[in-house]
């Protein structure tokens, strides 16, 4: 078993588990004892109870974040992507809003200072065309005399060399 079904599969029974017995940072070193040996994973670290017991610290940080800022403005707090594995459909849902309001945001900001600075432009450019009075502009000068046609050229045949 790959490294990533493990882990869903590891945070789904830690899931299930009723809420009471998954609150605290003793009980994820538990249950990660408990479960360590049931799923078989490579892992750069060479201890599975530690790489179980990060899963499960990381996944109680996430939802303790959302369960603080449930009832205020529902956001999660940290640096959590909405691709991250081991988190629910709500926590992902509640992700990529908050991923899509910043770019957004971003773009509003750029928006209103490109704007700002293009009325502070307009403005300066007004004041300018104000102090220097009106700007009339040269009318080129006709030619008195009409162009002269020019004749019919020469057929090719009847150059002579």
């Amino acid at each position: 078993m790959n490294q990533v079904n493990a882990r869903h599969e590891i945070i789904r029974e830690w899931r299930s588990l009723p809420k009471e017995l998954r609150q605290t940072d003793e009980q994820a070193a538990a249950f990660a004892m408990q479960i360590k040996d049931k799923y078989k994973f490579s892992s750069d670290n060479a201890d599975r109870y530690q790489t179980v017991k990060d899963w499960l610290l990381h996944y109680l940080s996430i939802t303790r974040g959302l369960e603080r800022n449930a009832e205020g403005e529902g956001k999660m707090s940290g640096n959590e992507k909405s691709t991250d594995p081991g988190l629910s459909a709500a926590e992902r849902k509640t992700l990529r809003g908050r991923e899509a309001e910043e770019p957004i945001a971003e773009h509003e900001r750029a928006q209103k200072a490109f704007h700002e600075n293009r009325e502070r432009l307009r403005e300066e450019r007004l004041r300018r065309e104000a102090a220097a009075g009106p700007m009339l502009y040269p009318v080129p000068e006709l030619p008195e005399t009409p162009v002269n046609r020019r004749g019919v050229p020469t057929p090719i045949g009847k150059l002579s060399y």
